[in-house]
């Protein structure tokens, strides 16, 4: 009888130590997976940068350039310091939100800066969705613009897209913007037709989850001695200095 309670007791112990264990294990899982931070991701054009996945939460974004450039831009709460690292050269530089919002990426000699805003009568608003998300759309006869509007996410956030793409935004995540470019006869130079061009194009938006460290540098990379460095890359770099070479020869 009492052999027979002792393997009761031995049993329960046993019992309560593996289901220790599968918690312990389970927790760090489940963890990581509460930890993932709920957001949005665009896959955008630019006239000028070419194809980007901007991935915004609340309070960061990230925009990760997949066309020739491959620089990848992150910021988030609670300092917003705007950093550009290179995943090829391991490079990166960093630098405050309001010197960013001034310079952005480009220059605005490479990338004419539009107004922020388009507003007033001459505009039609009207809504649309894109992948069931609720977009504003503003129409004129020279141009179009439309975007979403910020709801929760933080106003830093349209800040720094605007200071990236040098686009509308009025306030909030731009998704499209096509304005009439006037041409100019070159004698006389009077103003001839003009065509639409699209600055900045979204082909689709999703919901994701990401780890915050979707937001931070990499370790180990190397602190460049500008933006400009960091988005032009070596590659570039090479391709000047061979063209240069091959002119002055």
């Amino acid at each position: 009888m009492i052999a027979l309670h002792r393997k009761r007791t031995l049993a329960r112990i046993l019992s309560a130590a593996l289901a220790l264990c599968i918690v312990t294990v389970m927790a760090p899982t489940s963890a990581v997976a509460a930890a993932n931070m709920p957001s949005i991701k665009l896959s955008q054009t630019h006239f000028f940068m070419g194809k980007s996945e901007v991935t915004i939460a609340k309070d960061a974004i990230r925009i990760e350039n997949t066309s020739k450039l491959r620089y990848v831009l992150v910021a988030r709460a609670p300092d917003w310091k705007v950093t550009v690292y290179r995943p090829d050269d391991k490079t990166y530089f960093t630098q405050n939100i309001e010197v960013f919002r001034d310079g952005g990426l480009m220059s605005d000699l490479l990338i004419g800066r539009k107004d922020r805003f388009m507003r007033g009568k001459i505009y039609r608003h009207s809504a649309m969705k894109l992948d069931n998300f609720n977009i504003e759309r503003l129409t004129s006869s020279w141009c179009t613009i439309k975007y979403m509007e910020l709801g929760n996410i933080a106003p830093l956030v349209e800040q720094i897209l605007y200071a990236v793409h040098k686009q509308p935004t009025n306030g909030g995540i731009p998704i499209y913007f096509t304005y009439l470019q006037m041409s100019a006869d070159f004698v006389t130079g009077m103003k001839a037709g003009g065509k639409f061009q699209t600055t900045l194009d979204t082909a689709k938006i999703v919901k994701v989850k990401v780890p915050p460290s979707a937001f931070n540098v990499p370790a180990g990379f190397k602190k460049a001695q500008s933006i400009r460095d960091v988005v032009a890359g070596s590659a570039a770099k090479r391709e000047v200095e061979e063209s240069d070479a091959l002119f002055f020869k």
